[in-house]
């Protein structure tokens, strides 16, 4: 029997500031029965009408996120519950029914407090569940919608790369580097209200730090510290049910971009084409790359094979100035911005503490050598093992003991690198395709004419052409489907033994071929193999894969074989055809007498070459030390005076044979 009228309100409201889930009974007597059983966290509702604008709007203030419905089992209470639905759809609500046309009191009186309790405690049914708290759509700190992107519509959560974002009422909590283990959970909270700003780390599992932290923002934003230690509570829970992997994964590989209508159509037709080659060499040529025929389709096929799970890397050794960086750019922006990880500077273990899968069939692009000296140990082995894993010692905050906690960073990842020191790490450089750029005035004298036609053209006119290219080789890397390639000809394939360094060039050789037919997918047909029970599918290398990947290793690795770098090779060059000016002066002396005895200095081969002094000192010691040069004198203060020890070995551009079986001669093997 109610009595007539009674007064409106909410009893015991003091509980909804403080607790981060509330009972709602419909009578004090239910209210005080719950209590009763255990349950302080209860509130009863006042007057026949049940909650009104005004309480809800109390509610929404304290930032209540939950709430749990204790009805009477019969069909007054279902009424209840259907009329409250209605008001409370902003909130996160469940019911309890009680059995057998019970309430709370008479449910207490036959069976217990214990009973009670678990009545409680299991739930029985949902009512709804959409955003815990929604704050008046007038305030500026309205977050997004219940369902829109970046929102978790059950909890109010706007999740962020390595925390979320919660509104209590009108209050707005940013929780930002979330750090979680057994026994530590700590974050940077930064609390925007009223128009203040309170940024603070807090250790949620340190009752020093949070009292610490509710004063603060009593005192900043002059609420009752009821209200802010329900808060901290609230977001305490939060934090120990956020999974900061998974969204930090989400965010780091978002959804697949779908390619469809005439983008598809446009990428499978410069995929399936014949010209593919020349297709893709035509476009560098429009984005602005003029000449470095090898080093472009190199770079294309290596940023190409980070799909692959044996993927490519290719440094690029060359002087300052002459066009490297560039080189790469251009490779690079053919590569879909979702896959390339450009970085201008990386420290020792830097590399070590990424994200799991953050480097996974990815391109990593480094800019200047000069920035990741110290991360030359983590780039060899994810070039060659795929994987990087590292256990570091922590301080359990406990115990006070030390621990050890593992992260594992996950391949496999295709490299970008480019330095101007021809002395780089040999153990660094051997897992590379190592490469330099054309320096010759021939070079200079094409990219000089380029620059100067390049102030005709109207540059809006060719911005709208470039985005159009990149965005169609974005396409088109996107199609390409995650085969497995098979060599059926690699029996027949050979390489030079005579140098030790052959162990480590033929499998970049070999997997070379593989990117190259991986890249031409389109134009073969895909088979499957049965493996594990299931159909696994993959394309064969063909007779033209082999003669462009054999191109592109006789033009790069046939370079490389004497471990002089391109500059230092054209400064040899350059030095032989000095000493042959020189030696023509002297006529009457033999030419063989002339190459060792005559002597030059670094004035001389600056005047001859026309190259900087610093380029000089760097090459012409890498000419010493692998002696091709010899110093004369030089030492006490004296002037440096060099010979050439060099008998023009490859001074007509030839280069050094690989060994490499042609395709002609797999074509006539017997056995083939």
């Amino acid at each position: 029997m109610f009595l007539p009228e009674r007064p409106t309100g909410i009893w015991n409201i003091n509980a909804i500031k403080t607790s981060p889930e509330i009972i709602l009974t419909e009578s004090i007597i239910d209210a005080l029965s719950v209590m009763t059983a255990g349950f302080l966290n209860v509130v009863s509702i006042q007057g026949t009408n049940g909650l009104s604008d005004h309480e809800i709007a109390l509610l929404k203030t304290y930032g209540v996120p939950k709430i749990i419905l204790l009805l009477d089992g019969d069909a007054s209470g279902q009424k209840a519950i259907e009329r409250l639905k209605e008001k409370l759809f902003q909130f996160d609500v469940t019911s309890r029914t009680l059995p057998n046309d019970h309430d709370p009191n008479s449910y207490l009186i036959e069976h217990g407090a214990k009973f009670l309790a678990g009545v409680i405690q299991n739930e029985e049914n949902t009512i709804n569940s959409v955003a815990a708290s929604i704050p008046d759509t007038s305030s500026s700190l309205t977050p997004p919608p219940a369902g829109q992107a970046g929102s978790d519509p059950s909890t109010g959560i706007q999740p962020q790369a390595d925390g979320f974002i919660i509104t209590y009422g009108i209050r707005k909590y940013q929780v930002m580097g979330l750090e979680k283990g057994p026994r530590k959970l700590k974050a940077t909270v930064r609390l925007e209200h009223a128009g203040k700003v309170h940024p603070d780390t807090l250790d949620f599992y340190s009752a020093r730090a949070r009292r610490a932290f509710a004063a603060d923002i009593c005192r900043i934003f002059d609420e009752v510290p009821e209200t802010i230690e329900a808060d901290i509570t609230r977001l305490m829970l939060e934090c120990e049910k956020f999974d900061v992997k998974s969204v930090n994964t989400q965010a780091e590989n978002p959804e697949k971009i779908i390619v469809s209508g005439k983008d598809k159509a446009q990428a499978e037709a410069f995929g399936t084409s014949p010209d593919l080659i020349n297709l893709i060499m035509s476009d560098f040529e429009t984005c602005g790359l003029i000449g470095e025929d090898a080093n472009k389709l190199l770079g294309y096929v290596i940023m190409t094979s980070r799909k692959l799970q044996t993927p490519l890397a290719m440094l690029i050794l060359s002087s300052s100035g002459a066009g490297k960086t560039a080189l790469q750019d251009a490779i690079a922006a053919f590569c879909p911005p979702e896959d390339l990880v450009k970085l201008t500077s990386l420290s020792g273990k830097a590399l070590f503490y990424k994200e799991q899968s953050s480097l996974t069939h990815k391109v990593l692009a480094l800019e200047e050598g000069d920035g990741a000296e110290d991360a030359f140990y983590a780039i060899r082995n994810l070039i060659s093992s795929g994987v990087l894993v590292s256990e570091s010692t922590i301080k359990d905050l406990a115990t006070g003991k030390l621990t050890t906690m593992t992260n594992e960073v996950e391949g496999p990842t295709a490299v970008f690198y480019t330095t101007t020191k021809p002395d780089t790490d040999p153990e660094t450089k051997s897992r590379f395709f190592v490469t330099g750029i054309d320096e010759s005035r021939e070079q200079t004298r094409k990219i000089l004419s380029f620059q100067r036609k390049k102030q005709i053209t109207d540059d809006v006119t060719t911005k709208i052409t470039i985005n159009g290219i990149l965005q169609k080789h974005w396409n088109f890397q996107r199609l390409l489907k995650p085969l497995g390639v098979k060599n059926p000809y690699a029996a027949h394939l050979t390489y030079g033994d005579d140098r030790l360094q052959g162990r480590r060039d033929q499998p970049k050789y070999l997997n070379l071929i593989k990117s190259v037919a991986f890249l031409r997918q389109m134009q073969k047909p895909i088979k499957y193999e049965q493996k594990d029970g299931k159909q696994v599918p993959y394309v064969e290398v063909d007779f033209e894969d082999i003669r462009i990947a054999n191109d592109l290793t006789r033009e790069v690795l046939g370079r490389s074989l004497d471990e002089l770098s391109r500059p230092g090779r054209d400064l040899l060059i350059c030095l032989d055809d000095l000493v042959e000016k020189i030696g023509s002066r002297n006529p009457d002396q033999s030419h063989a007498m002339k190459r060792t005895e005559i002597g030059f200095t670094r004035r001389d081969i600056r005047e001859h070459s026309g190259w900087s002094n610093y380029r000089v000192h760097t090459h012409l010691k890498e000419l010493v030390d692998l002696e091709y040069v010899l110093v004369e004198s030089g030492r006490n203060g004296s002037q440096y005076c060099y010979r050439l020890a060099y008998e023009g070995q490859g001074k007509s551009g030839q280069r050094f044979v690989l060994g490499l079986k042609s395709v002609e001669d797999i074509q006539n093997a017997p056995n083939l």
